[in-house]
């Protein structure tokens, strides 16, 4: 079996895991790489992954992730963050994360220029810079999740917190960062549940 696809059928949103299971910091510092080594639109990587193991910073956390138990009986939790301020066109950002390609000067306002047409025409219409820029952390957050699986450590995605209070919680300048999604990883202390999908015949169209 394609060990993509292996990795794929073994990862499932895991709800219990066992605490006295812990990932080591090889471990961490791979699936930690994975999310680094993500594609963002344009290049702009504007993100910031915390990867917490304390206790006593799980512990914290729970009541702002609607008490859930992943969170403090996991051995880590991902906190995925967003930077929608540095999205802005005008911003100095943009035009040094252009520069690094070491482009010649045209052709860098070239990228800039198609990039502000983009993001004014096809982005801010319809999102807000924060919700463009947690579109990205979902493309790290699945690479997280599957390079998990591939060295069978299970992880849980999850939406359900309250976003101000997980801010307050680890102290984010929210002038710079805002949560977009969280992840728990760990070990499960029961085996995986039946998986539900639809019919592939159902979802998919070829043309």
């Amino acid at each position: 079996m394609n060990p993509v696809i292996k990795a794929l059928n073994f990862r499932h949103a895991c709800k219990l895991f066992d605490p006295k299971k812990k990932i080591s910091k090889e471990q961490v510092d791979m699936i930690i790489t994975a999310a680094h080594l993500s594609p963002t639109s344009f290049g702009l990587e504007a993100w910031k992954f915390l990867a917490i193991s304390s206790d006593e910073v799980k512990k914290a956390l729970r009541p702002a992730c609607w008490n859930q138990p992943q969170i403090t009986d996991a051995s880590h939790v991902i906190v995925i963050l967003s930077r929608p301020e540095v999205v802005d066109p005008s911003h100095e950002y943009i035009k040094l994360n252009f520069e690094r390609r070491g482009l010649p000067e045209e052709v860098t306002k070239a990228y800039i220029d198609r990039y502000k047409h983009h993001m004014e025409t096809q982005v801010f219409p319809r999102m807000s810079a924060y919700a463009w820029c947690s579109k990205q952390c979902y493309i790290a957050l699945a690479n997280i999740m599957t390079t998990a699986a591939s060295e069978e450590i299970d992880t849980c995605p999850i939406e359900g917190f309250e976003k101000e209070w997980v801010e307050k919680v680890l102290n984010i300048d929210t002038n710079q960062y805002e949560v977009a999604v969280i992840v728990a990883l760990g070990y499960r202390a029961k085996e995986q549940p039946p998986r539900r999908r639809h019919p592939l015949e159902n979802i998919v169209e070829y043309r």
